[in-house]
């Protein structure tokens, strides 16, 4: 029964956690008042930073009472999603989700870490399509979102998960008698909580020079932001320089990052299609646990990015197949394939693609959106697609680089020990 609920508790309070951090200012009430300099600290971006340091928190320190800790963190989220709101709100959800995903790291050493993976990633990839989802089903009440904090609506997605997360831990705390880590967990060293702090302030940093970038337009051409290239050498970097092979997650959470920041939105027009992201995930993260080949899965993750040179009808089909079907079953197939790893280095990588929710380029302004020229429907990139699909698809394929010699590195290691 005890182990019936801890996967419960894993699968739901991970999937909870993910969407959280992926979309914090839902039904919340992120407007600036002073307290914090300027609206880069309003942004989802540096709320999931928040709820990653959290996480990393969680993960480096506590090993004894993990599922109160979990069941503060659901509780949190529970309280956020209640009828009401207050400033800054989102910044308390998102580090109650980082204090649940902190401790189900923790708790789910081992086996356990690919259902909690899966979890994770299918709540990130899931949260988008369900704000709009949520956001369509309720176009008749066009200005609900200008309502007062005090009188904003529940959250019937975050606290009903919150509540079966909470439940399931209260029954694995009665059930188990042992709110204590696997003996199996490691304690943290320096560099993966250097690593885990690092990342964080790498993803406002980025964030608020992009906001800048756009902000700072004043002519009436277009911009462009190239910063974002900046991310990939420098967390392929950290993933380097922590020990052994557990910065392979880092990589393929890096991975991941590059091919989801280059996909289309899109909009569910009905609630079943939302299930479609997390059966895939499911699928990859059992045959990551099953077949673990990370580096086959960092190849369909540079194809799904490949695909964006498709970004006109009717070939933008395959852009948005690639979407749909193949970012979500490579996402959870190549980060559990690229697990076990330390805990701190799994919460930060599992944070990793909601702090750093930014593409790699960018390009803004009115001409970037209205070409001064019709082009006919067909196949006929221009030059910035190029640049920025061929950006992203290196980005991946370096990460996928750097995983061959972290196992060759390893391997070396262990014939020298």
């Amino acid at each position: 029964m005890a182990s019936i609920f801890r996967y419960v508790l894993l699968v739901v309070g991970g999937f909870t956690a993910g969407l959280v951090l992926a979309a914090p200012s839902v039904d919340t009430y992120p407007l600036a008042d002073g307290l914090l300099p300027g609206p880069v600290f309003t942004s989802d971006v540096a709320a999931a930073a928040a709820g990653g340091l959290a996480a990393l928190a969680v993960a480096t320190a506590i090993r004894r009472r993990v599922l109160a800790t979990a069941l503060v963190g659901a509780m949190v989220v529970a309280v956020v999603a209640l009828p009401g709101g207050w400033r800054f709100d989102m910044y308390v959800a998102t580090i109650g989700a980082g204090l649940l995903l902190g401790a189900l790291v923790v708790l789910g050493a081992g086996k356990l870490h690919a259902a909690l993976a899966g979890a994770v990633v299918a709540g990130l990839l899931t949260a988008e399509p369900l704000g709009q989802f949520r956001e369509l089903d309720s176009a008749p009440q066009r200005y609900a979102s200008y309502l007062a904090a005090s009188v904003q609506p529940v959250n019937a997605v975050w606290l009903s998960l919150a509540i079966v997360t909470a439940v399931a831990a209260g029954v694995v705390a009665l059930t188990a008698g042992n709110d204590e880590a696997p003996v199996a967990a490691p304690r943290a060293r320096g560099r993966e909580v250097a690593v885990g702090i690092g990342v964080p302030i790498l993803g406002v940093g980025l964030y608020w020079s992009f906001h800048h970038a756009l902000f700072s337009l004043h002519d009436l051409g277009e911009g462009r932001w190239l910063w974002g290239l900046v991310a990939v050498p420098v967390l392929i970097a950290a993933a380097l320089w922590l020990r052994r092979r557990t910065g392979a997650v880092l990589l393929a959470a890096t991975a991941v990052v590059v091919a989801a920041g280059g996909t289309v939105s899109w909009s569910p027009a009905v609630w079943p299609a939302l299930l479609i992201a997390p059966a895939l995930v499911a699928v990859g993260a059992w045959l990551g646990r099953r077949r673990p080949m990370p580096v086959v899965g960092v190849g369909l993750l540079a194809l799904a990015a490949a695909a964006g040179i498709f970004d006109r009808p009717p070939w933008d089909n395959a852009n948005f197949v690639a979407t749909i079907l193949v970012v979500p079953f490579a996402a959870a197939y190549t980060i559990v394939a690229s697990l076990p790893s330390t805990a701190p280095v799994t919460a930060t990588s599992l944070a990793l693609p909601s702090v750093l929710a930014l593409p790699l380029v960018a390009q803004f302004g009115w001409t970037a959106y209205t070409p001064l020229t019709d082009d006919a429907a067909g196949w006929s990139p221009g030059a910035w697609t190029w640049t920025s699909v061929g950006a992203s698809t290196a980005a991946i394929l370096a990460c996928g680089a750097a995983m061959v010699w972290l196992r060759h590195r390893g391997t070396s290691e262990d014939i020298g020990t």
